[in-house]
Formats: C-alpha cells, sequence, structure tokens
C-alpha cells in the first residue's frame, strides 16, 4: 500500500534533524517525519540539547541544501507522503501531532528515497514508535535501524555525545514498543469495536457530549494526574487543539484511591500510556462553550482492550 501523495511543495525551513517548514496552500506548515526522533539541537524544551540533536540538524539542513539557519540555498521541492491513503483532506486533519504539526514522510521532489528511513539508517534518530509503528514502511524502518546500530552509527556511537548529554535508549526504546503494541491493538480492534480516538474523531466525541452519549475513548495517560481541584483529580488526555478532560470526584473515597493508584502504577509516566475509558460523555461547563469529559468513578471504567475483547 502506498500512503498520499502532496507532491512539489517549497521547502522553507529546516528547523532541525525531523522538522522541517513548508508552503502548502499558500500557507506555512510544520512538517513533523513520521517515525523519528532526533535528539535535540536547540534549548527550550524538556529534552537536553546533544551533540547527536546538533549533528543531525546540520546534516539535515546539508542533505535538503539549506545553510547554516535553515534557509533553503535555491528554490528546492518536496513531496509528502502520509500514512495512510486516505483523501488528502481527510490526512491533513488526521495526520497531525499534538502541536498541529503535519506528520509525514518526506521526499526530495525528483528522488524516490524516503528521508525518514534514510535519517535512521545513517544512525541519527532510533525508529520512533511511541505513538504506534509505520503501517506502510515498517520492515525497512527495522531494517535501516539494525544496520545503523550494526555500525555503530551516529547516537548509536557512545563517542557521538562524547560523555555529554545524551538519551536512554536501553529504557526509551522498550517503553516505546510496549505502547506501539497497544496502538497495534487499538488499530485492529479498537476501531472495530467503535472506540474513539480523542485526536481522530473528536467532532463524534463532542457530540456524544453535547447529547449525552455512552463512549469508550482510545486516550493517553502518561502525563499522570494535571491538576488537584477541589477534592477531585483533573487529567487532560486530549491536546490544546482536541482538549478532553477526565475528572476523578472525591479523591478521598476508597473508589477514587483505587483509580489514582492503577493511574499511577499501570498508565502513568514510564507505564503504557494508552487506556480505554468507558463512560457518559458530558460538557463542561454545560454549556456551549464547554468542553468534552468523561467522569470516573470506578476503576472499570478504565481497561487495557476495548469492550468485548
Amino acid at each position: 500500500m502506498k500512503g498520499t501523495v502532496i507532491k512539489d511543495l517549497k521547502l522553507l525551513k529546516v528547523v532541525d534533524g525531523d522538522t522541517i517548514k513548508i508552503l502548502l496552500n499558500n500557507e506555512q506548515e510544520s512538517i513533523r517525519f513520521t517515525c523519528l526522533d532526533t535528539e535535540e539541537s536547540q534549548h527550550g524544551g524538556d529534552k537536553p540539547v546533544t551533540n547527536a540533536g546538533i549533528l543531525a540538524s546540520k546534516w539535515a539542513k546539508q542533505y535538503f541544501g539549506a545553510n547554516e539557519q535553515g534557509t533553503p540555498n535555491s528554490d528546492v521541492l518536496v513531496n509528502l507522503e502520509f500514512d495512510t491513503n486516505d483523501p488528502v483532506h481527510v490526512c491533513l486533519n488526521k495526520h497531525r501531532d499534538n502541536y498541529g504539526r503535519l506528520l509525514c514522510y518526506v521526499y526530495k521532489a525528483g528522488d524516490p528515497e524516503n528521508s525518514n528511513v534514510r535519517i535512521v539508517r545513517e544512525g541519527w534518530s532510533p525508529y520512533f514508535v511511541k505513538y504506534g509503528r509505520s503501517r506502510l514502511y515498517h520492515p525497512q524502518f527495522i531494517e535501516a535501524e539494525v544496520e545503523a546500530q550494526a555500525k555503530g552509527l551516529a547516537i548509536w556511537n557512545p563517542a557521538t555525545n562524547a560523555g555529554g548529554n545524551h538519551r536512554d535508549y536501553i529504557t526509551l526504546i522498550p517503553w516505546w514498543h510496549l505502547r506501539d503494541s497497544v496502538v497495534q491493538d487499538y488499530r485492529y480492534l479498537g476501531l472495530q469495536a467503535g472506540v474513539l480516538s480523542v485526536r481522530l474523531d473528536y467532532s463524534h466525541l463532542l457530540e456524544a457530549a453535547r447529547v449525552g452519549n455512552a463512549v469508550t475513548v482510545f486516550c493517553d495517560l502518561q502525563a499522570g494526574i494535571d491538576q488537584w481541584t477541589g477534592n477531585g483529580a483533573l487529567i487532560y488526555a486530549g491536546s490544546k487543539f482536541q482538549k478532553f478532560n477526565l475528572w476523578i470526584p472525591d479523591q478521598d473515597s476508597i473508589a477514587a484511591q483505587t483509580i489514582l493508584r492503577l493511574i499511577k502504577t499501570r498508565y502513568a509516566h514510564s507505564g503504557r500510556g494508552y487506556i480505554y475509558v468507558s463512560g457518559i460523555a458530558s460538557l463542561y461547563p454545560p454549556n456551549a462553550e464547554g468542553k468534552p469529559q468523561l467522569v470516573i468513578t470506578e476503576a472499570k471504567q478504565l481497561a487495557d482492550f476495548p469492550p468485548g475483547k
């Protein structure tokens, strides 16, 4: 299967090793390379800047023909391929991360090489499956990562970061693959069971909340409890673009303590993160401006598998 392709888009900037900016429909769009996570080259995030991140950024700028500031030295065109073959307008909505960036495979126009796979093969990024594996190029990514590891390239060579800041891939990669296995269950079981994804089915979730329907939602609790409000716990289970909350009232009750313990030990932080949450959807505040939420009062509302599985 091939994914939906948009061809001959003007490259505006190479931001770093896994992010570029392009011109699409006369607007600037940020593109995050699907299944990549190069190390950081700029301060400001929650991950440390590393020498490997700086070198990955330099490599990407050279690869795409950009200067040190990331601006192309000439008119460079790129092609984008999405991870599904949905119509373009669906892909432009469906394939976005929590920051609004489009998730794509990137090709230099006229070049059949998948840049995402190339970057993994060069050793600048692991095969990043924290949010689910590639539907189209899973074997190619695996082969590329194996090759880079066998050759000790870039991030797989301790000398690259020279004893400075580095990422703990020995811990991270097994965790990413745990999460990927959960995403695979969702893709093959959850969709069949009518489970809603916060990101992909937000309009349906919002409508369910307006009319008070029972739903099961596939969401990510890796950040754990976000806020203690009054006598309850609030979890932001969506994103700034798709706001969706879980509310656990009466935190001192035995039921709430059981729920909170389960979230902390199984799902939050280094846990599996992904979860199926069932309940009656509602709006909070309960008006036209309200955002969808589920109120969690029993541990059985939380599950590792969709209903009936």
